[in-house]
């Protein structure tokens, strides 16, 4: 009875992948080499679709990878039922309209690239209740408004990347409270402004901070100089003023340094 009750349970789970897969598919109004049209078929099994990798144990969707695909059409909001999910890879396609709430839903996620498309709107505020996430890659959209507060108190995230947005508001003042793992925050080409918080210099495993073109103000914190892994600083294209500080002296892995376009004074 027991093992007839768990067919049944990992039956009706598999078919809501498989339902979630079909309405995505059902949104996808550009598809020029008819990939998912001709490949995704409900007479074969969605763990041998084109796109899709599943678990060993289960066959539950585990990847969603349809990079450079030429795909476009909106995100289907059942994409949330994809329960098992890890890697969420839509990259460099055409996708439009909004990044759907329900995909705050999936607690496994590791990973979301979706940079390189044409999404707009806000970040969704239920992004910031991914507690495994650790990949963020919405750059290249045309997202809006401010970014959700509840991202940066995501502690497995190794990186952040918004840039080339329309994104406005202010970098949170503890940003690196709870990143303590963080590699990578991209913010450039937005419409960000406020100061640059002396709390980034605790984000200690900081390799790349991009600021540049953005509406930035006030002066370089100089606890950036305790960042001894940056690799990347670019600060460019801003209001900022005041002096350089010494302390970026200290940044002995840094390759590149970007700091034109600003108003800094002082010697």
């Amino acid at each position: 009875m027991l093992y007839f009750l768990i067919n049944i349970v990992a039956s009706f789970n598999s078919s809501t992948d498989e339902y979630a897969l079909l309405a995505f598919r059902s949104q996808v109004t550009l598809d020029p080499n008819k990939i998912l049209a001709k490949n995704w078929s409900q007479g074969t099994s969605f763990c041998n679709w084109i796109g899709i990798s599943c678990g060993k144990r289960h066959q539950r969707v585990r990847g969603l990878n349809l990079t450079d695909m030429g795909l476009g059409g909106t995100i289907a909001k059942e994409i949330g039922e994809l329960s098992f999910l890890r890697s969420l890879i839509i990259s460099n396609n055409n996708f439009h309209g909004f990044i759907p709430d329900e995909i705050g839903n999936l607690s496994q996620l590791r990973e979301i690239e979706m940079q390189e498309n044409e999404l707009n709107g806000h970040i969704p505020t239920s992004l910031g209740f991914l507690e495994n996430l650790r990949k963020l890659n919405l750059s290249y959209n045309k997202l809006s408004e401010d970014i959700p507060n509840r991202i940066f108190n995501l502690s497995s995230l190794i990186e952040i990347s918004f840039s080339n947005n329309s994104l406005s508001g202010n970098l949170p003042m503890d940003i690196c409270y709870n990143l303590p793992k963080l590699e990578r925050l991209r913010v450039s080409w937005n419409q960000l402004s406020g100061n640059i918080p002396p709390r980034l210099g605790t984000c200690v495993n900081l390799k790349i901070l991009t600021l540049s073109s953005n509406n930035f103000a006030g002066s370089i914190p100089m606890e950036i100089g305790n960042l001894s892994k940056l690799q990347v600083l670019s600060l460019g294209g801003n209001y900022l003023t005041g002096s350089i500080p010494n302390e970026i002296g200290n940044l002995s892995a840094l390759v590149r340094l970007d700091l034109r376009s600003n108003s800094f004074g002082g010697t």
